[in-house]
């Protein structure tokens, strides 16, 4: 993680004046009694920290958040202990009397740090973000290869459910005649879906829709929930997301049940800055989010994935019937 001279100096000035102001205020604690230090305040200190750092960045989970959160912990004990040692040198106070002032008893001094920390540290939370995701940085540089390795053990069991198999048959051709755009009036902007015979529809169909520069998630999901194929550029988990479109789904059913409209082929959602798209098909659902902004094409490559998907599914579905329609038959002759 590499700290710029920048980002030094912003971190040394903000030092001081978190080191002077309950400096000044000593020993006056405005009507607040010494405290004791406890586990439980650590938690709930962390617990500050975490939401502060979630607040600020909107990015990464649980396992980002917790060492982000113990940066400012460290950070304010330090302060703390400079703090201490700071009064103890300037009133003459025992040494472990002063360190213990600063880390846990004065409270004007430590609310007061506990307050700032993130937010003097956000520069340097930032750095470290970009340390520990390496992987979103390279996915987002070299989106093509990560359709199929988020969604692995999902996609796992799936196989294991006979719902995706490892010998899918290459049918390239077969799948740009599926999915060619023929209804669009500026064909150029829309490229030709990927035609690898060495991935299936599914990520073929992912992978199409992620061409889009606005596109932070496609997601394709079985009827229990789990990742058939994903697209990911940025830090949003499909894994989480993959059981939300089935939920989606049902709750707008259940709404749309009481004026007995049926059941909805496709859901729309308009955040503040995020567009969240969810179609469901025969045993598959497509869950896509985006940026607010993102213009036609992006609901044209949907709607040709979802061709795509439906005509995979029809195509993998009815060989498997046939398949299994023979060999009933010559055992049945047998």
């Amino acid at each position: 993680m590499e700290i710029t001279g920048r980002i030094v100096q912003k971190l040394v000035l903000f030092s001081l004046a978190m080191l002077i102001v309950p400096m000044v205020a000593f020993p006056a604690q405005f009507g607040t009694q010494l405290a004791r230090g406890s586990l439980i305040t650590v938690l709930y200190e962390l617990a500050y920290y975490g939401f502060v750092v979630y607040m600020l960045k909107r990015r990464g989970g649980l396992l980002q958040l917790m060492p982000a959160a113990g940066i400012c912990l460290v950070y304010r004990l330090l302060m703390g202990a400079l703090f201490g040692l700071t009064i103890s040198a300037l009133y003459s106070m025992d040494a472990r009397l002063s360190l213990t002032f600063g880390l846990s008893s004065y409270l004007p001094g430590i609310l007061f740090h506990v307050v700032m920390a993130p937010f003097v540290l956000k520069a340097l939370i930032d750095q470290y973000y970009q340390a520990v995701l390496p992987a979103q940085r390279a996915k987002f540089d070299h989106p093509e290869t990560e359709g199929v390795e988020q969604g692995r053990t999902s996609l796992a069991v799936s196989k294991d459910r006979g719902f995706v198999s490892d010998q899918t048959p290459q049918q390239p051709e077969v799948v740009r005649a599926e999915i060619a755009p023929e209804s669009t009036s500026s064909p150029r902007a829309i490229s030709e879906p990927p035609s690898s015979g060495d991935a299936h529809g599914f990520d073929r169909a992912v992978k199409y829709i992620g061409e889009h520069g606005s596109v932070h998630l496609a997601a394709v999901v079985d009827v229990e929930g789990l990742l058939l194929a994903n697209y990911v550029r940025g830090s949003f988990d499909p894994e989480e997301w993959a059981p939300l479109a089935l939920l989606f789904q049902s709750s707008s059913s259940r709404i749309l049940a009481r004026g007995r409209l049926g059941s909805p082929e496709k859901i729309d959602f308009r955040l503040a800055d995020t567009r969240l798209s969810v179609a469901t098909g025969q045993g598959f659902s497509l869950i896509v989010i985006s940026e607010r902004q993102s213009d036609d094409v992006l609901g044209i490559r949907i709607n040709q994935a979802l061709e795509m998907i439906r005509k995979f599914v029809d195509e993998r579905y009815s060989g498997k019937l046939n398949s299994n329609a023979e060999r009933i038959h010559v055992r049945s002759a047998e």
